[in-house]
């Protein structure tokens, strides 16, 4: 390598190419060198051929020197200054990237691999009303007009309060994914839409006589749909829970039910009536990493069977029934377990404990079944009304 010549600027330096021209001198390479808080600092800026001169090499040099002698916080090597520059354009690519984009290529491919039950309806609910207003749209051109439009555009279309809940989760779940990988730095504007409250938790479930006609019909139909339908009826198990059960996870010593990576994201156990253990006691042992209940094929069963429902109906549990909170289905089932357990007494932490919720707040739910001390007190209140009328007063609170 030849040896570096000054110029004619202080601190500006060049190299000659050994073979090439530029012109009819030898191309030639220039540097700067300068101190930086006691250092000496060389850093190369570029060829002649490449648009480089001496004189461009010491305005870059002035700048540096500047920038230090004010300490302003600006770049004081041509080393930060690159990667400051590499930085904003990164930035710059990283806004440009659409909602679509990261649907498409990062958020989808990622959820297919942890929650591929959910993939479905996200696709759904992108195709039919995120794509069409925000699709195109780099993030940071999302903001509360563009969400009222989805939300406007399904009303429109006549789609129900939860169904729209569905749409702006996965709007948000999407936001939040990019912003967690530094794609968006803001917070999902979902935050300032208003959507109207709808609640969605089922409140009816098998009174004993029907969950008895139930189970007597269904055995009649399948006896493992049977067995699947009393494990949830009496042990309280999610369909997910039952579907994923290996021979490994049942313990007929301590009569419990391992369950693995439930919906709350843990594991748990689960307890078994004497019924529930008969199920599997008079079971063939199998290998215990094998699947109890699966399909045809010996494969995961995704799905509730059809005939729960067929059996359901045929017993005609929902006849004029409209609210579908108010219809029984196969996940009635665990709702039934719950509610039996409070109609018992069973404290609303043992029920929690028992239905495997993460918090208390999804037990709540239940929380009425258990308010035999307010019944109590209004028929106390009731009481006080008709002594008055009697002309007999008394004060509510002596009891």
């Amino acid at each position: 390598m030849s040896r570096r010549k000054a110029t004619e600027f202080e601190g500006v330096r060049y190299r000659s190419h050994p073979s090439r021209k530029h012109g009819i001198k030898n191309d030639q390479y220039f540097s700067i060198r300068y101190r930086v808080d006691g250092k000496r600092v060389e850093e190369g800026l570029g060829w002649a051929s490449k648009g480089m001169t001496a004189k461009k090499a010491a305005l870059q040099l002035a700048e540096l020197q500047e920038a230090h002698r004010k300490g302003t916080g600006e770049p004081v090597t041509l080393r930060e200054k690159r990667k400051i520059a590499r930085a904003k354009r990164g930035k710059q690519e990283k806004q440009g990237i659409t909602f679509g984009d990261y649907f498409i290529n990062t958020f989808i491919p990622q959820a297919v691999i942890e929650k591929p039950r959910e993939t479905k309806d996200k696709k759904s609910h992108y195709e039919h009303w995120i794509k069409p207003v925000m699709g195109a749209l780099p993030f940071p051109e999302i903001g509360v007009l563009e969400l009222e439009r989805v939300k406007t555009n399904m009303l429109t279309a006549g789609k129900a309060p939860r169904t729209i809940q569905y749409v702006f989760s996965t709007i948000r779940r999407v936001w939040n994914d990019a912003k967690l990988k530094g794609i968006v730095s803001e917070e999902s504007p979902t935050r300032k839409i208003k959507l109207d409250r709808f609640d969605n938790k089922r409140a009816r479930y098998f009174t004993h006589d029907e969950a008895e006609k139930f189970l007597t019909e269904l055995k009649k139909r399948n006896g493992s749909l049977w067995d699947m339908a009393l494990v949830s009826l009496q042990s309280g198990l999610r369909f997910s829970e039952i579907a994923n059960l290996r021979y490994g996870d049942i313990d007929l010593k301590r009569n419990i039910i391992g369950i693995r990576d439930s919906k709350g994201g843990f594991s748990r156990y689960a307890r078994m009536t004497e019924e529930v253990r008969n199920v599997f006691s008079r079971m063939e042992p199998g290998a215990r990493e094998a699947l109890i209940f699966h399909d045809a094929d010996g494969m995961r069963i995704k799905r509730p069977s059809k005939i729960y429902m067929k059996v359901i109906d045929g017993l005609g549990f929902n006849n004029g029934v409209t609210d579908r909170r108010q219809r029984l289905t196969y996940h009635s089932l665990r709702h039934t377990y719950a509610s039996w357990l409070v109609d018992r007494g069973v404290g609303l932490y043992d029920v929690q404990k028992l239905l495997g919720h993460k918090n208390s707040q999804l037990t709540e739910r239940y929380s009425h079944l258990s308010d035999t001390r307010l019944d109590n007190d209004v028929r106390e209140f009731e009481k006080g009304i008709k002594q008055a009328r009697r002309g007999k007063v008394v004060a509510i609170g002596k009891r």
